[in-house]
């Protein structure tokens, strides 16, 4: 039989017993996972390099494609996703404690040149941060020691969460001081750094709305 006709013929087949081919190589998975596991940890021990230069090749030739499906799964598997990296974290904290250490001995010149490069601009980042945390602080509350240390308890129990759960955590302005949000207890969250990095200067309008009204109730003491 020629190629093209039994190529034809496979795709016939395949279409035809779709579910039941996917049922069957799936059920194949299942009772093999073990064997799979070890069969390809070896293989690429034994094709270290050989994989590495292929796996960059193919990012390189299909990068955009490459952030656009890794975006996507994560989208879709979001939870699953933030619950692995925890869980990831958590199993490895020794070996990546031990991995930084090893890199930043190994690259002493090269993080130096870094942050020599880059300080400035953090640095410029951060004192503006700052500034825009001092000018939308409210008026009713400046000055006001109660605020003070609401404030502080809130980024205290940021680094403690981070301590404690091993994940980093951030203090999250739910209205963006970007936005004109306040820099006022009632509108702080403490949520997780990829989930503030994500969410960047988005905003809920209720939430938004919420925050406006509460404001207008502040009667704090000086």
């Amino acid at each position: 039989m020629p190629r093209k006709c039994r190529k034809a013929q496979n795709k016939a087949y395949y279409e035809a017993n779709k579910e039941k081919i996917k049922a069957r190589d799936k059920a194949y998975r299942e009772s093999n996972k073990e064997k799979k596991k070890a069969y390809n940890k070896a293989h690429y021990e034994a094709n270290k390099e050989k994989e590495k230069a292929y796996s960059k090749a193919y990012y390189e030739a299909n990068k955009e494609k490459a952030i656009v499906t890794k975006k996507a799964y994560y989208e879709a598997n979001k939870e699953e996703m933030k619950a692995y990296q925890a869980a990831y974290r958590k199993a490895n904290k020794e070996k990546k404690k031990a991995y930084n250490k090893a890199h930043y001995e190994a690259n002493k010149e090269k993080v130096a040149a870094y942050n020599k490069a880059n300080g400035p601009r953090r640095n410029a980042t951060e004192a503006k941060r700052k500034a825009l945390k001092i000018k939308n602080l409210p008026t009713q509350v400046r000055d006001c020691p109660i605020e003070k240390k609401r404030l502080y308890i809130t980024y205290k129990l940021c680094a403690l969460f981070t301590k404690a759960t091993g994940v980093k955590h951030h203090v999250d302005h739910m209205w963006p001081l970007s936005d004109g949000g306040p820099h006022w207890s009632g509108n702080l969250q403490i949520i997780t750094a990829e989930e503030n990095l994500s969410k960047k200067d988005k905003v809920d309008p209720n939430i938004k709305a919420t925050i406006q009204e509460m404001l207008k109730d502040i009667k704090y003491v000086n």
